[in-house]
């Protein structure tokens, strides 16, 4: 059910966490529609597969501080789309190990983080592989959209921006309010590789911030049903200052001396991988916030949520959808009860 033929229209443009979480929030209230320019849901918590290997190459795990969010949390624990993250994290400093004794709760999809909002995307009316690049405001105060090709898909009542924050001031022009708020933002760029390796490396943790070192983070791949041979995934992340001096680089280049830089914080002798490829998050967490849960114009009826409004988590970005619908529905009441008014 999307809502009754007199429900309002809503277009969400993204199909990440934050703009699945507003989708279904606003279910049986509105007529939502969700737009996405990928060939896939889940943004940053996107999984990456090729053939029987699957990696969490964005998100490997999430924490909660937020009691609302615990709650969500619960809910998706009991439906089986998570499970406790129980990985060893230490910080590693060319070699030497350090043990965080951080014994945070933490959570991770099952059996991989898009499980999340593939979930949610099961009760969302989703248009894969369409990039709106166009919302145009007629007089009526109605919203036309138009993807990268000009086709025309379809008119709205309202309209809300969940994508990275770099992708909102081009379709907010008219909202000056969330287009200069939206520019403010900045966003670290990030090289994520994968390797697999045919036998075991015998390191003793299981994630690691790294120190001293082209890399920030790296994570082996905890699988869901573990195979019998020693065959290792993991997933590395370079530090947002060495992703911006190799953003332009060629991917074999970056991949190597990713590798090699992997070798070097783990002080273990070098093993070729069986696999290895590289993604490149051009716009991966906002430096910077608003410190709002979303942005929502009353006056042209238009909104924007992410992750980058609040804070540059999986609670945030779920938060601040779930503000977004709650303005909307906020929104949709009052335009009701001032239409209902002799």
């Amino acid at each position: 059910m999307t809502g009754s033929p007199s429900s309002p229209r809503v277009a969400i443009i993204g199909a990440g966490l934050s703009g699945l979480t507003c989708a279904t929030a606003l279910k049986g209230f509105a007529d939502v529609q969700v737009f996405e320019k990928s060939v896939f849901v889940g943004g940053r918590i996107s999984r990456y597969q090729f053939g029987e290997y699957q990696f969490n190459h964005g998100e490997q795990y999430f924490t909660v501080s937020n009691p609302l969010f615990l709650n969500i949390v619960d809910a998706w624990q009991s439906s089986g789309l998570i499970r406790p993250w129980d990985g060893w994290i230490v910080e590693l400093d060319k070699g030497q190990l350090i043990n965080l004794e951080d014994y945070t709760p933490r959570y991770t999809g099952y059996p991989h983080m898009q499980a999340i909002t593939d979930n949610l995307a099961h009760n969302c009316a989703v248009k894969i592989s369409t990039a709106i690049t166009e919302i145009e405001k007629e007089e009526n105060g109605k919203w036309r959209l138009f993807d990268d090709r000009g086709g025309y898909q379809g008119l709205f009542d309202i309209v809300i921006i969940a994508t990275s924050a770099h992708h909102v001031p081009a379709l907010a022009e008219a909202s000056r309010e969330i287009k200069s708020k939206a520019e403010k933002i900045d966003m670290t760029i990030c090289w994520s590789a994968m390797f697999v390796f045919e036998k075991s490396l015998n390191l003793p943790f299981d994630a690691a911030f790294i120190l001293n070192s082209p890399l920030s983070w790296i994570s082996r791949f905890q699988r869901v049903d573990e195979s019998q041979n020693d065959e290792e995934c993991w997933v590395i992340h370079s530090s947002p200052e060495w992703s911006l001096q190799y953003a332009a680089s060629f991917r074999g280049r970056v991949m190597r001396s990713m590798l090699d830089a992997f070798f070097e914080a783990c002080d273990v002798p070098s093993h070729k991988p069986t696999f290895s490829n590289v993604n490149c998050w051009k716009h991966a967490l906002p430096i910077n916030t608003l410190d709002q849960d979303c942005l929502f114009d009353e006056s042209v009826a238009l909104g924007a949520c992410g992750d980058w409004c609040t804070s540059p988590r999986i609670e945030g970005a779920v938060l601040s959808g779930f503000s977004m619908a709650d303005r909307v529905m906020k929104f949709i009441n009052k335009r009701s009860q001032d239409n209902a008014q002799p």
